[in-house]
């Protein structure tokens, strides 16, 4: 009994944008061949040779953008060895188990990911798994790097990161030990992006085995999750409430925390990237003044300035000319998210009122200038998803209809028992001060301007691990909020928008968007997927609505002259950083 071999169009066949070609699965480490499929599934009859697996190039030290991207400066010139990367933070990192952090940990500077993404394609790049086969639609094999020591801290003492460690994240991430430890499955939001695992084996110390239950379009893009981070088989026993017992396997080592003051990370010497890093020491500073930070880095007391507004680019422009300013197009979407379970928002019609009433430029403008991009309940980058172009036009979003759109949203106010949204009252639920703030006072105003019997108050929660609660128990009215979208159009979609999604945040429910949904992760055709992704983009934005895209964000930093290397880790899909090419910045 043999294998079948996927479909020439599948998915991994794909020459879509953000899918791979099969020229490129060959190339990347990725074989897709009967025979060994046949062996993994135990058939009586003798299978073939076993098609072995294609040697993936070594993760190189900067893959990435080529020369003259517009906003990426390059800088030429022999790296040199040493020196302090200084960074100001508002806060140190207030979560520490990775696997259910709901942003960034301690684990984004002393852990990596299995495989890293492309920062501009978004294309599966070697890591800590350096190849990896797929031999049918339900098995993946995972071969794993050898020689990538962990920090050396006990109980791991600088051993091998290895397949029983691969293992139980792989495991842990989808939420597989939720019960065990007691934890509710919720907690464990990234479970969607390894959803649908029958088991998971370790063959031998450096390779591990995966099977489905069913085909799945998504599975091996899964790791490319920004926040899906490797940890050390035995962390849990260890426990998360002390980051200096952690052991990461990172180009640095964490040997300082003050919570609320600083963290201090110093060079590996066992980084499994000879070589690297350049740096002997990354510190984050604590200030949570913007106006301090800005200053700080005019005065060259921090290397970096992330997330600049428009004035602060101004500021900083006029200041230090020589400053370094990268600005790309990113997959960070600010959403403005009611909960479909609320009073009137249990009726589509004010749902939709709602998206027809913002302003989205004023939004995007207020807090960014130019350079953000046009969303709609998924990501434009997706290569399924809608393109910038046709959202621009669509209703709600065209600013040439605006007045127009405005009118019908009222009247569909109107014919939800809501005249001039009298008896739409609600609070929107933010975080921090961040964009999500900012974006959910000037929704208020757009709100209360146009249905004027309506009452919007706002919910600001500044501790993190009470809005984390608020979020996933999904006790909220509505929220201000914005996410970094999951490597794959299908889990992305699934666990925002599935009933039983991990980041259903709204608890959006629907019998025929399920099934749309589950049809799409399963679908290996490229082409039947992108259909499928057409009509749940239709019913999203014309029947359901269930959560309403505002833009997606830019990706901007400054950084100080003479640091190289920064242009090889920004793109679409790095979030402003690749962390596994933290260790190649470096000064020249």
């Amino acid at each position: 009994m043999a294998a079948k071999r996927s479909s020439v169009s599948n998915i991994w066949t794909s020459g879509h944008l953000g899918l791979m070609s099969r020229r490129r699965l060959l190339r990347g480490g990725v074989v897709v061949g009967a025979g060994l499929g046949a062996a993994l599934m135990g058939c009586a009859s003798a299978p073939p040779k076993p098609v072995p697996a294609a040697q993936a190039p070594q993760a190189p030290a900067a893959p990435g953008a080529p020369a003259e991207r517009p906003g990426v400066p390059m800088v030429k010139g022999a790296p040199k060895m040493g020196g302090t990367w200084v960074n100001a933070v508002t806060l140190t990192s207030p979560q520490h188990d990775m696997h259910t952090a709901l942003a960034a940990s301690i684990w984004h500077g002393i852990g990596e990911r299995a495989i890293q993404p492309d920062p501009w394609t978004n294309e599966l790049r070697a890591n800590l798994v350096e190849k990896w086969e797929i031999p049918d639609n339900t098995h993946y094999v995972l071969h794993m790097k050898k020689g990538v020591k962990l920090h050396n801290k006990p109980p791991w003492n600088g051993r091998d990161f290895d397949g029983e460690d691969l293992a139980f994240n792989i495991n842990r991430i989808a939420g597989n030990y939720a019960d065990a430890e007691k934890l509710p499955k919720s907690a464990f939001q990234r479970a969607d992006t390894l959803s649908g695992m029958d088991k998971v084996e370790v063959v031998d110390k450096y390779t591990v085995r995966v099977t489905t239950a069913k085909p799945s379009s998504a599975w091996i893009k899964g790791f490319l999750e920004w926040r899906n981070l490797m940890m050390p088989k035995g962390i849990v026993e260890t426990g998360f409430k002390d980051p200096m017992t952690f052991a990461g396997m990172a180009a640095h080592e964490l040997t300082e925390f003050v919570p609320n003051v600083r963290e201090v990370y110093t060079k590996f010497p066992g980084y499994h990237r000879a070589g690297q890093p350049y740096f002997d020491k990354l510190i984050h500073t604590v200030v949570p003044d913007t106006a301090a930070a800005l200053a700080g880095f005019i005065s060259k007391q921090f290397t970096s300035f992330g997330s600049p507004t428009p004035s602060d680019e101004k500021t900083i422009k006029a200041a230090r000319p020589d400053a370094l300013f990268y600005s790309t197009a990113s997959n960070h979407w600010p959403y403005f998210w009611p909960s479909s379970k609320f009073g009137p928002f249990t009726d589509f019609r004010v749902r939709k009122a709602l998206q027809l009433a913002i302003d989205v430029p004023e939004l995007g403008d207020g807090f960014f200038g130019p350079g953000w991009g046009w969303t709609g309940v998924l990501v434009a980058a997706y290569p399924e998803s809608w393109s910038e172009d046709k959202i621009k036009t669509l209703p709600g979003y065209n600013p040439a209809t605006k007045a127009k759109d405005r009118e019908e949203a009222q009247k569909l106010m109107a014919a939800a028992g809501f005249p001039n949204g009298t008896g739409v009252n609600f609070e929107i639920l933010t975080e921090g001060s961040s964009v999500r703030h900012t974006n959910g006072i000037r929704l208020q105003a757009q709100f209360q301007t146009l249905f004027t019997g309506s009452k919007v108050t706002m919910k600001p929660v500044s501790d993190r691990a009470q809005f984390a609660n608020l979020q996933t128990s999904k006790n909220f009215q509505a929220m201000s909020y914005s996410s970094v979208s999951q490597p794959d159009i299908a889990t992305e979609a699934y666990s925002l928008y599935h009933t039983k999604g991990g980041r259903n945040y709204g608890a959006f429910s629907n019998a025929a968007a399920d099934a749309l949904l589950e049809k799409a992760l399963a679908e290996l055709n490229a082409d039947a997927r992108k259909e499928l992704f057409a009509t749940f983009q239709e019913k999203a934005f014309n029947e359901w609505m269930p959560n309403i895209g505002l833009f997606t964000q830019p990706n901007r930093a400054f950084l100080q002259p003479g640091i190289a290397g920064y242009d090889k880790a920004v793109g679409p899909w790095a979030n402003g950083l690749s962390d596994e090419l933290r260790g190649f910045f470096y000064n020249v």
